[in-house]
């Protein structure tokens, strides 16, 4: 009796890889978006630090102090708007990307119910050829007792 051997265990293992691929790139991009979102927090962290700092009570303020500060809270808005639009970007392809994922997976998912499918139809069969070799062996060893009676 023969193994069961899959005749596209090759093309699954591409799909088991292509999958994992996908999955990673999915990760990576993640991982961008989260660094770019602990960017904007610190942007705002430093902002509302560098402001309390201007306007400590025993501090003295001065006009230049103030037109710095506002030039500053003016630059950290445009950069979050850029951030923000950089995160916009970012959560598009993440979503693209989780298309491709199950995508990946389902035709995955399919070579491998393939397989499953192929090899309860080998174990069936094989068990089925078992019976009958069981049977001859049967046969012929009742056949060989009634002709030695």
């Amino acid at each position: 009796m023969k193994r069961y051997q899959f005749s596209l265990a090759g093309v699954l293992r591409l799909r088991v890889q292509q999958t994992e691929a996908a999955e990673a790139q999915l990760a990576l991009m993640h991982q961008e978006l989260q660094q770019i979102q602990e960017r904007q927090q610190t942007l705002l962290n430093d902002l509302r630090r560098d402001q309390a700092e201007l306007f400590r009570p025993d501090r003295p303020l001065s006009g230049e102090s103030l037109v710095q500060m506002d030039e500053y809270r003016r630059w950290v808005v445009q950069e979050r708007r850029r951030q923000d639009r950089d995160a916009a970007e970012c959560i598009s392809r993440i979503q693209q990307q989780n298309s491709r994922v199950l995508e990946a997976k389902r035709n995955q998912q399919l070579l491998e119910k393939l397989r499953d499918r192929g090899r309860q139809r080998w174990e069936t069969e094989s068990a089925r050829e078992e019976q009958a070799l069981a049977e001859e062996a049967f046969m012929s060893q009742w056949g060989k007792q009634q002709g030695s009676e």
